[in-house]
């Protein structure tokens, strides 16, 4: 705990922390407000999975060009007019009763717009924090995010049950464009500076830390994602129960990176991590009651957040820094890849047997995200994830 103390009083530090993770906010309610949204319309959610699913393509294809032209164009250009795309574009799916071709055309462009913040913030951070201090702020960011995950679930149930399922979206396009510009005016004081990439677009591919993380971080996020459309089936009508049941994940995901994000985890605590999201997942399908279902959910979330912590630290240790902005983006794009598996699967499964089905699928898609470290290292040590840092696992 003492290193999280020590680096919030590094000024400037809370203010950017806290303003990307405010313009990111969406990112916690955009998937369900559109799958509440597009089923609401339709009465399908496999055609809600699907445009999800769009979004996180465009996401996921966009990410690593935008993140690699922070450096040749310049943050401000890149973020302010992404914002402004993506938020034009959330009105018009919030508004327009258009057929399903045009409704996941709409969603890929919601996903192509998203603003690079979390490439870009990552790529600032070893300017903002030098040192052994860079752990506990990549840490402090990757746990504070699961705000994301806690806030966003409930807002967006909540405002689409109390309101209507435009309400989410509407919402979610003003803190993009509030939230993206409040983040740039806090940025100034560090003169941010992304560095021009002095390699061939995509040679970053071939980093196997970057692999790794990429492959690890879809399966994970494919897990949570599916297990979203599994809640949603789950509950029904009863969107707010969902909602509380989404963010009690987020919750123990929170408490988890609290107690374990800073610290080295090394391979079998990255797996265990993975391990315990899946075995929390298959608990709450099989469990009855409401309050047992919560408990299932909360400790399948305390695993999620250090694991992520520990990837973006093994990345950021084995990138240039003239890469760095480009490997998030592809890092970033891999979790969407699995954000667009995960809601895709979980909406056919849905439609075609049980959300006990989905949520099984959700189980198993953690469970083969704890199993890629431990194949990993059997192909050799892997920076961040080497045998020698494993005597630093707790």
């Amino acid at each position: 705990m003492r290193a999280y103390v020590e680096l919030i009083r590094v000024p400037g530090v809370v203010n950017v922390t806290a303003s990307q993770l405010f313009a990111r906010l969406p990112l916690g309610m955009l998937s369900l407000a559109i799958l509440l949204h597009v089923q609401a319309r339709t009465g399908s959610y496999a055609v809600a999975g699907a445009v999800v699913a769009a979004t996180s393509v465009g996401e996921a294809i966009a990410m690593p060009v935008t993140a690699r032209l922070l450096g040749r164009i310049g943050m401000i250009p890149i973020l302010v007019s992404a914002a402004l795309v993506n938020g034009v574009a959330m009105l018009a799916l919030a508004f327009v009763h258009v057929p399903m071709t045009l409704l996941m055309m709409l969603g890929f462009l919601i996903g192509a717009s998203v603003p690079p913040l979390l490439p870009a913030v990552r790529a600032l951070y070893p300017q903002m924090v030098p040192g052994e201090g860079l752990r506990a702020l990549f840490a402090l960011d990757t746990t504070a995010q699961e705000l994301i995950w806690v806030i966003g679930p409930v807002a967006a149930t909540f405002l689409a049950s109390a309101i209507s399922t435009e309400i989410p979206l509407l919402f979610s396009a003003a803190v993009t464009v509030v939230g993206t510009v409040w983040f740039l005016l806090g940025a100034r004081q560090f003169r941010p500076m992304i560095v021009t990439s002095k390699v061939a677009f995509g040679k970053v591919l071939a980093n196997r830390a970057v692999i790794l993380a990429m492959v690890a971080s879809l399966a994970l996020v494919a897990s949570f994602t599916a297990l979203e459309v599994g809640v949603l089936a789950l509950f029904g009508n009863h969107n707010l129960s969902a909602g509380v049941a989404l963010a009690a994940t987020g919750l123990g995901s929170l408490l988890g990176g609290v107690l374990f994000g800073h610290r080295h985890l090394g391979v079998r605590g990255l797996a265990l991590s993975m391990a315990v999201v899946a075995a929390g997942t298959a608990v709450f399908g099989v469990v009855d009651g409401y309050g047992l279902q919560l408990a299932a959910l909360f400790a399948s979330g305390l695993g999620f957040a250090p694991a992520l912590a520990a990837l973006y630290v093994m990345v950021s240790h084995e990138i240039a820094d003239h890469s760095t902005a480009e490997a998030f983006g592809w890092l970033n794009s891999g979790a969407l890849a699995g954000g667009a598996l995960g809601t895709a699967l979980g909406g056919v499964i849905a439609d075609s047997y049980s959300p006990f089905a989905v949520i099984m699928v959700s189980a198993a898609l953690a469970l083969a995200a704890a199993g890629t470290p431990l194949i990993a290292r059997t192909a050799g040590p892997v920076g961040g994830l080497s045998r020698e840092r494993e005597a630093c696992q707790v």
